[in-house]
């Protein structure tokens, strides 16, 4: 159904309402996320931006995107100036000038969206909602990993308890949910203006491509759903017990209650060693303070690890000099106790959180670093560690690079047979924010085909299954432990680990193509 048949009136909108709708498709998107979880919204969400741009220029139609973008993110990331006022320990005013400036350049990639929808009628052509999803695709995985990358409110995301639709993720990670519900978007959208506009013939091509593609993408969610099970069924399994010590963020960095912490985490773990655990999981920074090179709490965790017989990831800081003279290097790590060891395994976070534990562009904008004064000052490992342990391997995600897709998959490539996420989201409060981070926890899962396990001091701590069911869950700011069985002998490796983003790469060559063909034709 060619867009730009419809007739002039369907475009005869004031400015008002042009904004409106695009304010109503940035709410829609939020709405659809933790901790409102109205999923469904996200279906339809973008059929108010993709009205407005109709016809438009580019320019016209980047702004109403732009628009649509900075009213989603703003919303959906309110929690930014909480979490940087309190643990970024920076001023307010700064905070909120974070989540502005944060909030206008992610909502640019929702402008540039509806900017290269309204390129595309003008110059290339007549139906350009076909290529919506294929643009919206490519634009979230830039998103993911341009300027140190913030892959945060993905729309795939939205749908993490629909584990049916969700199963693709083996094979395309969450941007092939995103490309399915921007697909039924777009296909909403033509069928809208059809039904209010006659002049032109029923879509009918890419309303069916869309519904076979979506009945195709929920029966091999149900396949592969039944399959993965029947396998874990098969497999070995391992005992695991989550510690969540809920140690308030004030507390945990003053240097007069470390033994304290030190002794709830002790409590927890020897009640939560009654079923034999295989592994016991402490959360981010659980020994708050430099473990190596001091290794001043060495026999105490050594000591609990051999009274319950259990090995214990654990999170902690280091801190490196390669002499006397060298500036000091800060890590955030994991380390494993292992009874009878002495040799603590260590891992160190590789993808650091901006204006948390680092100044991004501090070399280019020397003058950011002194605005934002009290941020940690890590820096990022460059090396992926296996522990193991008996019967199993498995990896280690620090708090934030849970979000980010091939961090997993290179540890899952490696040989993971489970993936750990230990995380302290004691600074985002009582927002969403706990809420998101752990729904996109479940894609890891699903993307490797693995269990994930996630200790976090003040929640949500919990374990995912393979297929990306929630076995058990914690609530937030509550002082416990949760114990479970996870399958210890996966499948081999997905597709998606394997291989990662080619389907990404496949929606950037067909772009291509279509931006290539008039100058084939022109000149073949």
């Amino acid at each position: 159904m060619a867009l730009s048949r419809f007739p002039p009136s369907i475009v005869q909108r004031t400015t008002l309402q042009d904004i409106l709708l695009s304010l109503i498709s940035g709410i829609a998107l939020t709405l659809s996320f933790p901790k409102f979880d109205l999923s469904f919204l996200v279906w339809f969400s973008l059929v108010p931006l993709l009205i407005v741009i109709e016809r438009r220029s580019p320019g016209k139609a980047f702004f109403l995107g732009w628009l649509t973008g900075v009213t989603y993110f703003i919303s959906l990331l309110y929690w930014v100036t909480n979490s940087m006022t309190n643990y970024g320990n920076l001023s307010m005013i700064i905070s909120l000038l974070l989540l502005v400036f944060l909030s206008l350049y992610l909502g640019l990639y929702v402008g540039i969206f509806g900017g290269i929808l309204s390129f595309f009628r003008v110059h290339y052509l007549d139906e350009p909602g076909a290529t919506a999803p294929l643009i919206w695709v490519l634009l979230e995985y830039l998103r993911t990993y341009l300027l140190t990358g913030f892959p945060w409110g993905l729309l795939g995301y939205s749908q993490y308890q629909n584990l049916i639709l969700i199963q693709m993720c083996d094979i395309t990670g969450v941007y092939g949910v995103s490309f399915i519900i921007v697909m039924v978007n777009a296909a909403i959208y033509l069928i809208i203006k059809w039904s209010k506009f006659h002049q032109a013939t029923f879509p009918f091509r890419y309303t069916f491509l869309t519904l076979g593609l979506f009945l195709l993408v929920i029966g091999y969610g149900n396949f592969r759903k039944e399959k993965v099970q029947l396998i874990n069924k098969r497999s070995p399994h391992l005992r695991v017990s989550i510690i969540q010590g809920n140690i308030e963020q004030k507390k945990k960095w003053d240097p007069n209650y470390f033994y304290n912490i030190l002794l709830i985490h002790q409590k927890l773990t020897l009640e939560a060693s009654r079923i034999h655990p295989d592994l016991v999981i402490w959360p981010e920074t659980a020994v708050p303070c430099y473990f190596f090179p001091e290794l001043k709490y060495a026999p105490f965790l050594q000591s609990l690890s051999e009274r319950i017989n259990t090995p214990i990831i654990f999170g902690s800081l280091t801190l490196e000099t390669k002499n006397d003279n060298d500036k000091p290097t800060y890590y955030n790590s994991a380390f494993l106790a292992l009874p009878g060891e002495k040799f603590f395994p260590r891992y160190d976070k590789i993808h650091l959180v901006p204006f948390g534990e680092y100044v991004p562009f501090k070399l280019l904008f020397p003058f950011v670093e002194k605005m934002v004064v009290g941020v940690g000052d890590f820096s990022a490992g460059h090396r992926y560690t296996l522990f193991s342990i008996p019967y199993a391997r498995f990896g280690v995600l620090i708090c934030y690079e849970v979000i980010f897709p091939s961090l997993s998959c290179r540890y899952r490539r490696l040989g993971a047979d489970f993936l750990v996420n230990i995380t302290n989201d004691a600074w985002f409060g009582r927002t969403g924010a706990p809420y998101q981070h752990f729904s996109m926890a479940v894609f890891r899962a699903i993307e490797n085909r693995v269990a994930l396990v996630r200790a976090a001091n003040t929640g949500i701590s919990g374990i995912i299954s393979p297929i990306g069911y929630i076995q058990a869950k914690t609530p937030l700011f509550v002082r416990t432990f949760i114990q479970g069985e996870i399958p210890a002998n996966p499948q081999q490796p997905t597709f998606y680990s394997r291989y990662g983003d080619v389907g990404v790469a496949f929606c950037g060559i067909i772009i291509l193509i279509l931006v290539l063909r008039p100058i084939f034709r022109k000149y073949w």
